[in-house]
């Protein structure tokens, strides 16, 4: 789970390359429900899996998601 991948690394297994994949896929839909993001990782890589909610933590951060609890949602914001 690397932030940065370094030579050892697997370029498909670390957060960026993760979050990126998410970013594609919340671009075409502005919400999407957290299984739905499961399962296009899923399709991508079986191992991304677990990487979803470090990535989506980081798009957080970076203020490019917000989370509704109330609908199990993720918007993306596009800030």
């Amino acid at each position: 789970m690397l932030l940065k991948p370094n030579k050892n690394a697997d370029p498909d297994l670390t957060i960026m390359a993760t979050s990126a994949l998410l970013l594609k896929e919340l671009k075409k839909n502005q919400f999407e429900k957290i299984t739905d993001l499961r399962l296009v990782l899923m399709e991508h890589n079986k191992n991304t899996v677990a990487l979803l909610e470090p990535s989506l933590e980081f798009l957080f951060i970076l203020g490019l998601v917000e989370y509704h609890p109330k609908n199990d949602l993720i918007e993306y914001t596009g800030s």
